[in-house]
């Protein structure tokens, strides 16, 4: 599989009133065509600040590249965003035609698209806006914009972190059906069990450098970094009396 973004020596920081403060670095990191990789770790450990690098968007945090490279094999349009908070990420005046419209103009491609997130038009109206939808729908209104980019990448950032267990379950259930059709994904979480079954690879991220990284059954079973044992051992189990 060809390489689809490589970083290399990457340092990363915030300018603030105080100076540039260093969030992220050195690290090395790379992705390729059609792979799912989970980056893992706690509030802080600089999983955001990287995928904000990787989509262009950290400038508008006020971060910027200290040093090493980042370089994309693939063009910046061809890497789509689904974050965090479905209810902060839409337009409150902007009906959810409106939303997709900014993107794809054509409403027979909007209708296909909502059918592959599960979301057909007879459960839906294009006329219907982000306050009267549930917050699964928001969601799968996100990743059906995601979509609509026609993307080699995704970038989910925290996805499922707003929505309960069974909600989680069924949008995990999607990722996988839209990783299966080939389309990479930087799924970043600080949820370990959501990466058992949906990752091939994933990267432990504390204090702005990777601890450790490599493929999700090996690391998990053999974990070399200690931090990723303490992460697998933190992962609550359900005990059956």
């Amino acid at each position: 599989m060809k390489k689809i973004l490589a970083a290399s020596q990457l340092e990363i920081g915030y300018r603030s009133t105080n100076g540039l403060k260093k969030a992220v670095g050195p690290i090395d990191f790379e992705m390729r065509e059609g792979e799912c990789v989970g980056l893992i770790g706690e509030s802080g450990a600089g999983k955001s600040t990287l995928a904000l690098e990787i989509l262009g968007l950290l400038g508008w945090k006020s971060g910027e590249r200290v040093a090493g490279r980042l370089d994309l094999y693939i063009k910046r349009d061809e890497i789509a965003y689904i974050p965090q908070d479905p209810h902060a990420s839409l337009d409150p005046l902007c009906s959810i035609g409106d939303h997709f419209r900014e993107i794809a103009k054509k409403n027979s491609l909007i209708g296909k698209t909502l059918e592959q997130v599960r979301l057909p038009l007879d459960k839906i109206s294009l006329r219907s806006y982000p306050h009267e939808l549930s917050g699964g729908m928001k969601q799968r209104v996100l990743i059906a914009m995601a979509l609509l980019r026609q993307p080699k990448l995704i970038v989910a950032d925290e996805p499922t972190s707003s929505l309960d267990v069974t909600l989680q379950a069924d949008i995990m259930d999607l990722f996988r059906q839209i990783h299966g059709g080939g389309i990479a994904f930087l799924f970043v979480t600080h949820q370990v069990p959501l990466t058992r079954d949906f990752c091939e690879r994933v990267v432990i991220m504390r204090s702005g450098i990777i601890a450790e990284q490599g493929p999700l059954p090996h690391l998990f079973s053999n974990p070399a970094n200690p931090y990723t044992r303490m992460l697998i051992d933190s992962v609550p189990r359900l005990c059956l009396s």
